[in-house]
């Protein structure tokens, strides 16, 4: 019973979205053939919910995995070392999952772009509240690494650069990622989470719910950039980059175009993959997708930017995100974007020449015995793709990092 309950928590962090409503028609610019086949080829799985795969510039080949339930792992020539690089909470079960509201769950990390010298990076994590009826409060912290030990953090080095605290917080962290301006990028979610008498904020400028930041963690705690869409207007938030969200739970920089590819997690309707922009307003809580979600016809929406791509939930149920390929190993996937669902599938986005965006079903040769939930996608110092998330057993959840392969 208790693996059992371990596993319906974690499907309620990831699926939140996942409620009984009207099915719209599947959307827009579906291929239904000539379908790619992909080949996972294990990594590791010695980890119980990898999240995120994150890769230093440094040259050390070193791959850290970040374990949800609170520790980033180090990677080496498919071996986790046997001590984490950091460790964050301290009330674990016997399965290392969350401790308890929560307290400890790593959302993700980010290194610095100078890590080699400075030895910095930034962990996105819940942690203990400061007012009293709230059970958690994000935290975005800056940590060190040991100069002597590059395996091992400092964890008093810590320095809390931003804190977020409100009743469905522990549920709506999403990605911190350096774009590449070397600003740090926060997405936070608008995500009710069954609670009838919860307010939406993603349309509030004075609230940091439903939207993506931009900060300068060069000056501690941060500054904010000079040229973010929001400086200098009364009753809005300078660090607000974009807005109307509801749960980017992850985004990537197109390394080539470098623009912001977002995919953010329905409520029951559609999934949605955004090119998001300054100061752009992606809709939430008034239209979900292409679908709308709360009537308002005093609302103008015509300034809304629309999704580039968006599938029902006849196709999936949770979008996790994803990352361009520009590797070697998968010819076929070049210049798109691959992404998953939590259920399992794995999708590729492209642009055609009249500039619609397409997506692609991706058939898996080998797919893992046990129903593999995908929480994560990454790619390594060779731009090669990985994917990662965790299987519900017949002894609880266990969690894998799997290569994909040709």
């Amino acid at each position: 019973m208790k693996i059992k309950l371990i596993y319906l928590t974690l499907v309620l962090v990831f699926l939140s979205c996942n409620k009984a409503k009207k099915k719209p028609s599947t959307q827009n610019n579906v291929k239904a053939s000539n379908i790619n086949s992909i080949r996972l080829e294990l990594l590791t799985d010695a980890l119980n919910t990898p999240i995120q795969m994150s890769i230093p510039d440094d040259d050390t080949h070193r791959k850290f995995l970040t374990n949800r339930g609170g520790q980033i792992w180090i990677l080496e020539n498919k071996t986790v070392l046997p001590i984490p690089f950091l460790k964050l909470n301290t009330a674990q079960d016997s399965l290392g999952l969350e401790g308890p509201e929560g307290i400890g769950t790593i959302n993700g990390m980010a290194f610095h772009p100078e890590f080699s010298t400075n030895h910095k990076f930034y962990v996105c994590y819940n942690a203990a509240p400061s007012i009293v009826n709230d059970p958690v409060k994000l935290v975005i912290s800056e940590f060190l690494a040991y100069n002597e030990n590059p395996n091992l953090a400092n964890k008093e080095s810590e320095i809390r650069v931003l804190e977020v605290e409100g009743d469905q917080i522990s549920h709506n962290g999403g990605e911190i990622a350096f774009g590449p301006d070397g600003f740090l990028y926060i997405s936070i979610g608008d995500d009710a989470m069954d609670d009838e008498n919860y307010v939406h904020h993603a349309q509030d400028l004075n609230h940091f719910y439903g939207k993506i930041l931009r900060i300068n963690v060069n000056t501690l705690p941060y500054s904010i950039p000079s040229d973010n869409p929001f400086v200098g207007i009364s009753d809005a938030k300078p660090e607000i980059w974009a807005y109307g969200l509801r749960k980017m739970w992850r985004y990537t920089f197109d390394p080539k175009s470098k623009q912001l590819f977002g995919a953010d997690v329905g409520e029951g309707q559609q999934e949605e993959i955004n090119i998001v922009t300054k100061g752009a307003n992606l809709g939430w809580p008034y239209m979900e997708g292409e679908s709308v979600y709360m009537e308002d016809n005093s609302i103008d929406k015509s300034g809304f930017k629309p999704p580039i791509n968006t599938y029902s939930h006849e196709d999936g149920i949770c979008i996790i995100g994803g990352d361009f390929y520009y590797g070697k190993e998968n010819p076929n996937l070049q210049n798109k974007l691959v992404f998953g669902d939590f259920k399992g599938s794995i999708f590729s986005l492209s642009q055609e020449t009249n500039g619609k965006w397409t997506r692609e079903l991706l058939e898996i040769e080998n797919k893992p015995k046990d129903v593999f939930l995908i929480c994560g996608f990454d790619t390594d110092e060779d731009n090669e793709l990985y994917v990662m998330g965790f299987s519900n057993t017949d002894v609880g959840p266990k969690g894998a990092v799997y290569k994909i392969m040709h």
